[in-house]
Order: C-alpha cells, then sequence, then structure tokens
C-alpha cells in the first residue's frame, strides 16, 4: 500500500503508549493540509510492549528526538536509543536545561510555559533543528515523558510555523488529557481519601486545556510577534525553518 492510499488515523495504538498520535490532516491558513506520516507525538516509549515497538516502527517511524532530561533517560531508557536493526535514528535533545537554575514561580501554566519558552531557548532550537534534520523517508517521533508539556509546546510552534490556526493547535494540545486519564486515575488511587483531594487539586492546576495553550500562543505573539519570529530569536536559521515546512506542508498542488 503505497503513502497516498494509506488510511491514516490521529490516535496510534502502539501499545504502552496512551498518548501516541500523528500531526497531520490539518489545515492550514492558505488552505492545504499538514502531512500524514512525517511527525508524530507521543509520550515516552519505555513502556512499550514488544508488540508497541513493532507497531512504532511499522508506522514508518525512523527518527526520534527524545526532548527528557538525562536523568529521565537514566530511569527510563528509550528502547531505540541504541543502534540496532530497528533502523530508527536516535537524537537526544533535553528541552530543559538541566543546569540551569531554579525557574521563577508563576501562577498558570500557561505563564509556566511561556517562562520555558524564554528560559530554554537553545534547548527549543535544538531539538527543532533534530526534527528539520531527520530523514526524509519517514516519520520523526518526538517525545518527552508523558508527551504533554515539552512535547505539547514543540508540536505547537510546528503547527503555528506552518500556519495552523490558534484553535486547532489548541485543540490537538488539549486531546492529552483525555489519553493520560487511566494513567492519571491509576495515580490518584495510591492516596488515601485525605490526600486525593489535595491531588486532585494538583492535577487540576496542571491539565492541558485549550484555553492554556491559546494564552501560550497568545503570549508568544505579544512578546515576540509569532512562532517563526520566536525560532528565529531562538538560533534557528532558515534553513531549518525552510526544511520544517517541507516536513509539516506538501507544496501547493503536491502529495499530502
Amino acid at each position: 500500500m503505497t503513502t497516498e492510499q494509506r488510511e491514516w488515523t490521529r490516535l496510534l495504538a502502539w501499545e504502552g503508549c496512551l498518548n501516541a498520535r500523528d500531526l497531520g490532516g490539518y489545515e492550514t491558513g492558505d488552505g492545504r493540509e499538514t502531512r500524514w506520516g512525517t511527525v508524530v507525538r507521543s509520550d515516552s516509549p519505555a513502556a512499550l510492549t514488544e508488540a508497541g515497538r513493532a507497531a512504532l516502527a511499522d508506522y514508518g517511524v525512523r527518527a526520534i528526538v527524545d526532548l527528557r532530561l538525562p536523568d529521565e533517560l537514566a530511569d527510563d531508557p528509550n528502547p531505540f536509543a541504541e543502534p540496532g536493526d530497528h533502523g530508527i535514528a536516535y537524537t537526544n535533545v533535553s528541552f530543559i536545561d538541566p543546569a540551569a537554575a531554579p525557574p521563577d514561580a508563576v501562577s498558570t501554566l500557561a505563564e509556566d510555559y511561556l517562562q520555558m519558552l524564554d528560559r530554554y531557548r537553545q534547548g527549543v532550537a535544538e531539538a527543532m533543528a533534530a526534527i528539520a534534520g531527520a530523514p526524509e523517508d519517514g516519520a520523526v517521533l518526538i517525545h518527552c515523558a508523558a508527551g504533554k508539556d515539552r512535547t505539547g509546546l514543540i508540536s505547537a510552534l510546528l503547527l503555528g510555523l506552518v500556519d495552523v490556526p490558534a484553535e486547532t493547535i489548541a485543540a490537538d494540545y488539549a486531546m492529552t488529557a483525555e489519553l493520560l486519564r487511566p494513567r492519571e486515575q491509576e495515580w490518584l488511587a495510591r492516596f488515601s481519601p485525605e490526600e486525593r483531594a489535595e491531588r486532585e487539586a494538583m492535577v487540576a492546576r496542571y491539565a492541558p486545556t485549550a484555553e492554556v495553550m491559546l494564552a501560550v500562543l497568545e503570549g508568544l505573539a505579544e512578546r515576540h510577534g509569532g512562532v517563526e519570529p520566536y525560532l528565529r530569536s531562538a538560533g534557528l536559521g532558515q534553513d531549518d525553518l525552510e526544511r520544517l515546512r517541507d516536513r509539516l506542508v506538501a507544496p501547493p498542488g503536491g502529495p499530502r
């Protein structure tokens, strides 16, 4: 079956991952669509079963950009980090600088995200450059631990770069809430009733809602003039910006 004949789907059933999905099929500002099977986002593949790892490879993933910190890699190694016959190129680019001073206290998740984007511009630029430089014949997978915060921001920047509407980007981000709910409920069940109320309030505080991402995109526009000016200020060059666009969106009249 060719790429053109394949029936694509947003949510990916990779056993061991809850939050794997394709960024294809989103309409852009000029009426085109993001390509299917070129950029995939997920939670950490460390827990993938053998069947899950096979499903990832069968989907056409040929490169992985792991956004996690060194300590996270040590605790939960990526199953594709070591070279092997899987044929998948692996790159770790920590979004967060492990040597950076603790962040300032903020009152909302959106403010936390905007602070991350300001503080960790180098990590953002390196992650975007790694995606731009991934092999063209296949999909690149971006992931962190839960696939919510760091992955959510990088995904939003990718979609914003090709002019996907803010409401669509926010809806994609918010999908994480439902997909991670089983894991969240399992975690909450470990606590006593007294502790659980406090933990539920914390979960609500950091919930990935559409409103959070809309506020982030608005903040980027106010502070930098939008996604592309922000990425340029972070150090991303024109060649990488064009490679990202070519990966995400087919040229007018080209295949999707």
